[in-house]
This record gives C-alpha cells, structure tokens and sequence, in this order.
C-alpha cells in the first residue's frame, strides 16, 4: 500500500463558502498567471474586506505535523494546480494499492471538463478512483465543503477532523497552491507550509 498525503491550501482560507462564492473569481484551473493578477486585482479593489481573510487554525496543526513526517525530499511534491497529483501517481506502479487522504476544501471527484481538458484540479481524483478502483480515499473537508457530485454523494470515507491524520505515516505528500481559489496575500502561509516539509526532511 502507498500512502499519499494530498493537500490543497485552499482548505486552510478561513472564508466560507458563502464568502468564497462573493469574493474569488468565478474563474477555472490555471488561468493565465498575468490575467489571473488583474482579477485578483479587481477582486480586491471590489471587495477590501478580502485583506483581512486569514487561515484557519487547522493550518498550523498541519505545519506543525509537516515539521515531524520525516517525508524524503524525493517524496515530496509541489505544485500550482491539484491536477499536477495525477502525474506523481502515473508513476507508481499499476499493480500497487493506493490510500489517498486528500485536506480539500473540495472533494474533487466532479465530472466536468471542457473540450480536450480531460484532467482537470476538479475531478482528478475522479480519474484516479476511475483508472484504480481499489484505491481508497479519506477526504477532510471543512463543515460547509459540498458533498455531493452528479450521482450523489460522495462514494469514499470524509470528516472534519484534520487531526485524524496525524497519526498515520505517509511515502509521498503533495500540496498545491490552487491560485485561482487562494488570495494573493495568503502566498506566503503556503510557502510556510511548503518549508516546513523541507525542513522535517533535513532535521
């Protein structure tokens, strides 16, 4: 069994999702870097409050987990978009279970694309489950996450309980950015979290 510790910073923005709807761009996964700067830009212009939005608590019993894995630097995966994870796992042998904890404020198991975009940050973990049905998932989510995909809800184990984690080992932790979901000032908690892997692995 591998296990894989999946982290998307937007878990950690302390907006709910009522905020979330009124304040960040209706946009998709990985827009333009410069025209993703100008809606931001207008976002904050439009909505100033947007500045005073910080992370929830559960970021720091996080940071301070990542400070204690002992994950190798070659295990260790980061990236702009969740969709990036699919790559990490196309590697690991087919025949190789899988056990995915994903911190999320989506489930990401959604069936839209457009056009040729198959793989999105969206429904990547849908392609996984797809392509590897043994494949077993535990989503922590925030209380107002949706729960709920075209068919219903959500086929794999879920909670809020970020700390029931904490007590298991993993061989490979990836953790994205998600930019167009995650306010500009909030960049520097991400790298925070990013430093605190690198820093278990040379400790």
């Amino acid at each position: 069994m591998v296990n894989i510790l999946s982290i998307d910073f937007d878990y950690f923005i302390a907006a709910s999702a009522m905020e979330r709807d009124k304040y960040f761009p209706s946009g998709e996964d990985e827009v333009n870097l410069n025209k993703l700067r100008a809606i931001w830009k207008e976002r904050y212009l439009q909505y100033p409050e947007l500045m005073q939005i910080g992370v929830v608590d559960e970021f720091h019993s996080l940071k301070d987990f990542l400070l204690l894995i002992r994950i190798k630097r070659e295990k260790f995966f980061s990236s702009n978009t969740h969709k990036s994870i699919k790559g990490v796992i196309d590697r690991i042998p087919a025949n190789q279970n899988l056990r995915i904890v994903n911190i999320d404020f989506h489930h990401d198991y959604y069936h839209y694309y457009s056009g040729d975009n198959y793989l999105n940050c969206g429904n990547w973990l849908r392609r996984v489950i797809e392509e590897r049905p043994m494949t077993q998932v535990k989503w922590i989510r925030r209380e107002d996450s949706q729960l709920f995909s075209l068919e219903g809800e959500i086929p794999f184990e879920h909670t809020t309980n970020i700390t029931s984690v904490f007590n298991e080992s993993f061989d490979i932790v990836f953790i994205c950015r998600s930019p167009e979901w995650s306010p500009p000032h909030l960049s520097y908690r991400y790298e925070e979290l990013v430093r605190s892997v690198f820093y278990s692995e040379t400790a």
